[in-house]
């Protein structure tokens, strides 16, 4: 009886202590969030910022916080003391600025309340060293897209060094006759078919970056992508998931509409329109006759373009090879002079599926499809008129045919 009284209120202090700590942990937890918000949406107003800074720049030289976009808005503006300077003030939008040294190039930071900025500057190069979140970010991303552009450009240069020392060798091959020259050519062949990276994938790399979805960088990044048919379904999910009260800020707003633009385009496509314009021998266009093909492809050039001209005359000669894969092809001038259009393309033997648009027919697809310059090409699909593709493959590359091929397995 004893061993009992004594056990019950330590059980009943152990219970009481459990629900304390557990108000506490929940407490704590529900504050950090909190906390976490309220540091959010304090990037949604104005705040002030504080920069300092250390430089190489003679005495009196003048440093300005100005838009990375336009020079010529500046916020703040102050002078070298001793090798130092400081820009203070007061923002209405957290995001990306710059800071101008006399005028020399600008280097861009990301600023946001809350933060410290120390700046170094030494003979056009710059080191910041900040506490914001944001600014480390960008700082990260741009020294390996640095160190990834040096990478590039020493490939490219290395395979320009490689085509020109086997260049050098043929002619000596030649003489050989026995297949090193052949083998020789299809490298040369291979290694200039190959096209070099293209060094913006990696803002897309970014953004795609599930990591990065309380970051105000990712939208801002939006900037340098494109977006079409292939990727706006990623772009379109990054979005989605980024962070709901970074929502509001102007930078997603402007990522947002870049993305739905495109995906209204392709999620409520207009059809091929049912123009009739007439080819050389006056017979209008009757496009449901091409309604057992696979696929048409509308091919839209300029006699007035040599670039326009040359890439009509190889679709021209792939045409046998398109027409036995079940794709025929229609070519739309995008002429103003009719005579000149008349006379190019009987030179170019484009046959009765030639046709001249005229000035409506130009102002629809321009509005309705973005064709306003040549060449330009539109895979359609025959039955439904569908839009396929609003930037098909270029006809003067190696691997058209190959591309064809893939993209009506695919669709």
């Amino acid at each position: 009886m004893f061993a009992y009284l004594k056990m019950e209120p330590i059980r009943t202090i152990k219970s009481f202590s459990y629900f304390c700590f557990l108000f506490i942990f929940l407490g704590t937890s529900s504050c950090s969030q909190k906390t976490d918000k309220a540091k959010k949406e304090e990037l949604l107003k104005t705040f002030a910022y504080k920069i300092t800074g250390q430089t190489s720049a003679a005495e009196g030289s003048s440093v300005t916080l100005i838009d990375p976009e336009n020079k010529m808005q500046q916020f703040t503006k102050t002078s070298v003391t001793n090798g130092q300077f400081v820009l203070e003030g007061e923002l209405a939008m957290t995001g990306f600025y710059a800071i101008q040294i006399n005028s020399g190039e600008p280097y861009i930071l990301f600023l946001e309340g809350g933060s410290d900025y120390e700046l170094k500057e030494n003979k056009g190069g710059f080191t910041l060293t900040t506490t914001s979140s944001n600014a480390t970010e960008f700082i990260q991303f741009t020294q390996r897209y640095r160190q990834r552009e040096k990478e590039e450009k020493l490939k490219e240069e290395n395979k320009i060094a490689r085509i020109g020392g086997l260049n050098g060798q043929l002619s000596a091959m030649a003489l050989r006759n026995d297949g090193s020259y052949e083998k020789t050519i299809d490298e040369i062949q291979r290694l200039s078919a190959g096209k070099p990276y293209n060094i913006r994938n990696l803002y897309a790399d970014f953004i795609l970056d599930s990591t990065h979805q309380s970051s105000l960088v990712l939208p801002y990044f939006f900037k340098y992508v494109s977006i079409d048919a292939d990727n706006f379904k990623k772009f379109d999910t990054a979005l989605q998931r980024f962070d709901a009260t970074l929502q509001k800020h102007p930078y997603y707003k402007f990522a947002r509409e870049k993305v739905d633009r495109v995906k209204d385009f392709y999620e409520n496509m207009p059809v091929f329109p049912p123009i009739t314009p007439m080819n050389v021998q006056r017979d209008s266009l009757k496009i449901s006759e091409f309604s057992n093909a696979k696929m048409l492809i509308a091919a839209f050039w300029k006699a007035a373009s040599k670039y326009s001209v040359s890439d009509v005359t190889e679709l021209r000669k792939k045409e046998a090879q398109l027409k036995a894969m079940g794709v025929r092809v229609i070519y739309f001038s995008l002429d103003a002079d009719q005579d000149a259009w008349i006379k190019t393309s009987n030179s170019l033997v484009l046959g009765p599926h030639s046709y001249y648009l005229n000035t409506n027919d130009r102002a629809t697809m321009e509005n309705d499809f973005g064709i306003d310059r040549s060449p330009s090409y539109l895979w359609i699909n025959p039955q439904t008129f569908k839009i396929l593709s609003l930037t098909g493959e270029d006809p003067t590359l190696p691997k058209f045919i190959g591309k064809v091929k893939e993209f009506l397995v695919k669709n």
